[in-house]
């Protein structure tokens, strides 16, 4: 999913975002196997580029697939207790991971406490208020988006990150919203798991199983005639820490 246009497009606004140069020291909270990490490490070889995740398994395959690579380096830790000292960073990015945590005005405290003064702060995050699939039925749509939703730990931390990051002392704030749009329904089945939302759906009663079949119907019709659609807003944040 990390190589297809739209992942590798906002992604390289992020990495953008962190304004690296020279001997940079950054760090990527929650890296899982390293995707990002090793990008940046590659990108920019003088640069000290970290990795932190709770996971050791996701910590041993970033390593694997990091050798060769001295400058990208994994850590194990909680985002929401960073094992780095005070201003340690010139820049802290997470990726689609405030999501899951619980507390994530922890994590960023933490992100905006271990970044030096004029540090970058940058954060990519979905809205999942604003996700939708369409195959014609409005309704069975909607049932399934919000029950989606609700598996969420922060299923608006796209939206509300502004105010969050203000509330952590981030200054200069900007956002920009990437729109993901799907137009087939395989696509959407990778990205989105629509087989397990559905079976989701008809074991929690919020649709029948005569109605989550329609809705797969629909659906393979809809793909096979390019009527297909399903959308997500990603949020990416960035802001600077004050002098």
């Amino acid at each position: 999913m990390n190589q297809t246009p739209f992942f590798k497009r906002y992604k390289q606004e992020t990495w953008d975002a962190l304004q690296i140069s020279g001997n940079s020291k950054i760090l990527d909270v929650a890296c899982g196997v390293g995707f990002d990490v090793i990008g940046l490490a590659r990108r920019f070889p003088r640069a000290d580029v970290f990795g932190l995740d709770s996971a050791h398994g996701f910590l041993g395959l970033a390593r694997e697939r990091a050798r060769g690579l001295p400058n990208a380096l994994f850590v194990g830790g909680d985002s929401r207790s960073l094992p780095f000292g005070d201003r340690v960073f010139d820049g802290v990015r997470i990726d689609r991971s405030l999501q899951h945590i619980s507390a994530p005005i922890e994590a960023l405290r933490e992100m905006v406490r271990v970044t030096r003064k004029g540090g970058r702060i940058v954060v990519a995050e979905p809205d999942w208020g604003t996700y939708f699939v369409y195959n014609g039925n409005l309704e069975t749509g909607a049932k399934m988006a919000r029950l989606w939703e609700k598996s969420f730990a922060n299923p608006y931390i796209g939206r509300e990150l502004g105010v969050l990051l203000q509330k952590c002392g981030v200054e200069n704030i900007g956002c920009r919203a990437h729109a993901l749009v799907v137009r087939s329904l395989d696509a959407a089945e990778i990205i989105f798991d629509l087989t397990r939302v559905t079976e989701n759906c008809v074991s929690a009663g919020v649709l029948t199983r005569d109605e989550a079949e329609d809705w797969s119907g629909a659906s393979k019709a809809a793909s096979q005639s390019g009527a297909f659609l399903a959308c997500l807003n990603i949020m990416l944040w960035e802001g600077s820490i004050p002098d």
